[in-house]
């Protein structure tokens, strides 16, 4: 990409131009595009005001239903919204949720709403943190006052984006199974925000209860943040307004105490060692060759040796 032509994408992207957020983000999910990098760089000064909020939980919980009524409560209450969806196996689907497309449809139509599915299943750890944060960047800078950010459901993404998120939502069901697996995950660390989706089934009562006495077993220090137990129908809405004001709840208690900044610092820890491992592992990749490993092949030398003498040399190169 030209100067000029990535002048004109970022002035496109933090004046909210949707074709320009939608080329933007393409850039980012793009690994082997530098045009990407150079974009977060130049980006980067005009986030940092958006507000970050994860949704996690097991496939078929009705994360993408739950976040469609989110999306258009915010939009009552007059905030714009980006909304990022993170799909284990499918490629990406232009700006519309890939399993609830029907249902999105009458947000896509809204300026005030911008939607990203993006393809994480066959990603690193490294390369997908690297996306997550790209993406949200983007946003950020696109001038959106919320982010919601939905996780795969399964594997490292969904803890991952308590490093992401100010706020993380965990979307459960009335069954206990998936609460039992939560348990195993360590869900229950990461959740700043529980809720019982599908609220009109059969045990949602149970369900709460069960949450609630799961939570009141934990150690907490004086003054810490009591995680809510909400119930919601997101077929209907209802239950998506106290969700909004658990959101804001949590957020001033995070400010009062200063978790707030502290979640921001580890936010920036998070992304720079996750940035510099992923570059490290192409780095490594581009090494291993061939060549490299005639020495381990004919027996002459040992993995761990020639990983010190990669080491020592990558120190030089530092040095």
């Amino acid at each position: 990409m030209l100067p000029f032509e990535l002048k004109e994408l970022v002035l496109g992207v933090i004046s909210g131009e949707a074709r320009a957020i939608s080329r933007a983000l393409s850039l980012i999910e793009r690994n082997s595009d530098p045009s990407g990098e150079k974009l977060l760089q130049r980006i980067y000064p005009y986030g940092g005001n958006t507000r970050i909020v994860g949704i996690t939980g097991a496939v078929g919980v009705g994360k993408s239903s739950l976040i469609f009524q989110l999306a258009r409560a915010l939009r009552k209450r007059g905030h714009t919204v980006g909304v990022i969806s993170i799909d284990p196996t499918s490629p990406i689907s232009h700006g519309a949720f890939l399993g609830d497309r029907v249902r999105m449809q009458d947000l896509t139509a809204d300026q005030g709403v911008f939607i990203r599915s993006v393809a994480g299943g066959a990603d690193s750890v490294e390369s997908l943190t690297r996306k997550i944060f790209g993406l949200v960047h983007v946003m950020e800078a696109s001038g959106k006052h919320f982010v919601l950010v939905e996780t795969m459901g399964s594997g490292q993404s969904d803890c991952l984006i308590a490093k992401v998120a100010q706020s993380t939502l965990y979307v459960s069901i009335p069954s206990l199974g998936d609460e039992i697996q939560a348990m195993k995950a360590g869900i229950l660390e990461m959740s700043d925000i529980v809720v019982i989706n599908k609220a009109d089934h059969e045990g949602t009562d149970r369900a709460i209860t069960w949450w609630k006495n799961i939570f009141s077993l934990e150690t907490r220090k004086s003054g810490a943040w009591k995680t809510p137990i909400l119930a919601v129908n997101s077929l209907t809405g209802e239950g998506a307004g106290p969700i909004l004001t658990a959101i804001d709840d949590h957020e001033r208690h995070m400010k009062d105490s200063g978790e707030w900044e502290r979640r921001k610092k580890e936010a920036i820890r998070t992304e720079v060692k996750m940035l510099i491992l992923e570059r490290l592992r192409s780095e490594i990749e581009t090494r291993v060759n061939e060549n490299d490993i005639g020495g381990l092949l004919e027996r002459k030398t040992d993995p761990l040796a020639y990983i010190d003498k990669a080491l020592r040399k990558k120190r030089k190169t530092y040095a």
